[in-house]
């Protein structure tokens, strides 16, 4: 049923008159309605704005709106609002929505909006529109973007389901226009397009953090790091850093630097997941300068290679300076003919004490006049280009001594100017170890060909590139016949592996010199035994074998005595070991030698029983008197034989033995012995 607008009227009348509010008990007590009417048209006054409700203890008081009419709100707004009817028919239009249709309320207002003026708005639209607001109508909410004019323009759609001062049910339609806002929207997005995908394909490592909290990286600080986003998103930057005192001091250096220029840019280190160490030069500025909580947006760029290089550079221009400092040979540098740099070792072959004794002067001033010229046009060709020769030359030191040296120049630039770096070696003590090892030379020669040892000299294999002309008449070959031959084919075929063992012994060994004994072979065919003595010749720097030198002497006739020396030997000790006459060798005082006739007879098993003791401990005390003197004229005598004698000895284990002793002096090693010969001559007794 439709709502009187007199009752309505009625209604608002009375409230005006209480503005401070009336229960519906109060308001059914001066009109004539009853309760529930009264409760059907307040509340539809509630719903329209027109009157407000509060609580006063369990009862409702109802009040006049204090609040600008809803039209006049309408009125002044931005947004398209219009209210329709059940019946879709126009029933209010505000001021934007009549300005965009360019017509009157008049001409617009009690109009079913399917043929009003506002169907161009809705265009092809307009069918989803009538569906919409026939939902609102129905009592439910919609909310949602709506493309008008033909998708020139975009609106945000607010649908309401409302109810009229009469009771009607209907809608209430805000159009927000959306437009402009989609624009910049979407030139936004474009523009965020643009710089991610610049921020993406940047050389440099790009992140935003928030109280040093990572959460933006870029793929190149990933690929920088080793680590994948998901791995620093969330992250403190503390992560890259490998010491907590590099992390505060980065942290304080940059921040102070933002808050003074508004930006800050740093180097230091950072540390990859594989624990591997770049250099970083960090560059940061805040999203917003008035608050750093907002974000602080940081590139990051590996300056790994040029710090390196930059240290490489300065390392190896430190590592020159100090070999031009330690060079043992004088470096000057000139330009325009003066000296502007000379080392330590050109002071010391200038016989300065100071830089400034040369710095600054003529390099001519240093020159010996008769080899001006040739420096002169030396340095014509270096400021040319060219490269002049190394030039052997005369200088003079400061006291006027002359010095023998040589040397050449270079062009170079200093400060942009033409200069000639000189390098310069004083050969004045070369060219006397020239002259020295010239006279050395002859002498050696004089010393080799007149040798009667044969001096050779050959390869390390043993290819012979020298021989003494004694080779001639000692083995019967000329010299150029041996000459290009290798030294082995003349060694006996059995001294040829310890000849090579020997050679092998000093080329492996680091010896310096073997001496061996061998045959060669005669140009006739026999052999001869020769006593070589092998020198190695090795470069002085390098350590390698550059020639074999050996001295060999002819030692056939001593071989001969020697191996005589040692049959003679071997058959004394034939005679020592079988004899049956006890025999012992006193040396020093001491028993030495004792055969197994002499044990027997000294009453012993072991030959360690005897040796090394005194012979006197097995001399009766009757006849050590006697063995005394005995002795004492063989050392003190010229006599070398004593006649036999007869004797006491004592065994250990008490018993005497009467032995015949015969003794003699003779020289064993170069040490003076006696050999003594006995023999039993008596039954053993007490």
């Amino acid at each position: 049923m439709a709502l009187s607008r007199q009752i309505t009227a009625q209604i608002t009348d009375l409230l005006k008159e209480y503005p401070q509010g009336l229960s519906i008990t109060d308001i059914v007590k001066k009109i004539a309605i009853n309760r529930n009417t009264a409760g059907r048209y307040l509340e539809n006054l509630l719903v329209s704005g027109q009157v407000e409700m509060r609580h006063f203890g369990m009862a409702k008081i109802y009040a006049l709106s204090n609040r600008m009419p809803q039209s006049a709100m309408l009125s002044i707004s931005s947004d398209l609002v219009m209210h329709l009817d059940s019946s879709l028919r126009i029933v209010f239009a505000n001021e934007p929505f009549l300005n965009i249709l360019r017509v009157t309320s008049a001409d617009l207002l009690g109009k079913n909006i399917e043929y009003s003026a506002a169907v161009p708005v809705f265009d092809n639209a307009l069918e989803d529109f009538i569906a919409i607001v026939k939902t609102g109508i129905s009592g439910k909410n919609w909310q949602g973007t709506l493309a008008l004019n033909k998708g020139d323009r975009f609106y945000s759609c607010h649908v309401t389901p409302m109810v009229f001062h009469d009771g009607r049910k209907g809608v209430s339609v805000r159009l927000e226009d959306l437009t402009e806002l989609r624009h910049r929207e979407h030139a936004l997005q474009e523009s965020e397009a643009r710089l991610r995908s610049i921020i993406s394909a940047a050389p440099v490592g790009i992140g935003v953090v928030s109280n040093r909290v990572i959460f933006e990286v870029n793929n190149r600080l990933c690929q920088m790091t080793g680590y994948h986003a998901s791995e620093l998103i969330g992250r403190s930057a503390r992560i890259f850093y490998t010491t907590r005192e590099e992390y505060d001091a980065v942290g304080r250096d940059k921040y102070e630097l933002i808050a003074q220029t508004g930006a800050g840019t740093v180097q230091t280190q950072w540390q990859r997941k594989d624990g591997s160490i770049i250099d970083i030069l960090l560059s940061s500025a805040p999203l917003n300068s008035t608050d750093l909580a907002l974000g602080v947006t940081f590139t990051a760029l590996d300056i790994t290679k040029r710090t390196r290089a930059e240290k490489a550079l300065l390392e190896s221009e430190e590592r020159s300076r100090k070999l031009l400092e330690i060079s043992p040979d004088a470096v000057i540098l000139h330009r325009d003919g003066k000296i502007i740099y000379a080392n330590t070792a050109a002071h010391t072959l200038i016989g300065a004490s100071h830089p400034e004794e040369m710095i600054g002067k003529s390099v001519l001033d240093f020159i010996e006049p008769s080899s001006r010229d040739t420096v002169k046009a030396n340095i014509r060709k270096d400021l040319g280009g060219e490269f002049s020769p190394h030039t052997e030359l005369q200088m003079l030191r400061l006291d006027g001594t002359p010095v023998t040296v040589e040397g050449r120049g270079v062009r170079t630039l200093i400060d942009g100017k033409p200069a000639v770096l000189v390098a310069l070696r004083n050969i004045t003590e070369r060219k006397l170890a020239d002259e020295n090892l010239k006279e050395s030379e002859r002498k050696y020669r004089f010393l080799a060909e007149n040798s009667l040892d044969i001096i050779n000299r050959q390869t390390p294999g043993c290819i012979l590139t020298y021989v003494s002309p004694v080779v001639t008449p000692v083995l019967g070959y000329p010299a150029e016949e041996v000459l290009g031959r290798s030294l082995l084919e003349m060694v006996h075929p059995d001294d040829l592996d310890r000849v090579r063992q020997d050679l092998m012994r000093i080329m492996s060994a680091g010896l310096n010199r073997v001496t061996s004994s061998f045959r060669f072979r005669h140009r006739d065919g026999h052999y001869l035994w020769f006593e070589s003595t092998t020198n190695i010749i090795r470069d002085p720097e390098s350590g390698k074998i550059l020639e074999l030198f050996s001295i060999s002497r002819d030692i056939t006739e001593r071989k001969a005595k020697e191996d005589a020396l040692i049959a003679s030997e071997e058959r004394y000790r034939r005679l020592l070991e079988y004899s049956f006459d006890a025999i012992i060798i006193n040396k020093e005082g001491k028993i030495a030698v004792a055969n197994e006739a002499a044990l027997a007879i000294a009453g012993v098993t072991s030959p360690a029983d005897l040796i090394g003791r005194s012979i006197f401990d097995f001399i009766h005390h009757d006849s050590r008197h006697f063995v005394k003197m005995r002795v004492a004229a063989l050392e003190n005598t010229q006599s070398v034989t004593l006649p036999p004698a007869r004797e006491k000895f004592i065994r250990p284990d008490g018993k005497i033995v009467d032995v015949e002793v015969m003794a003699t002096r003779f020289i064993d090693n170069g040490i003076p012995a006696i050999q003594v010969v006995f023999r039993e001559i008596s039954d053993n007794r007490e």
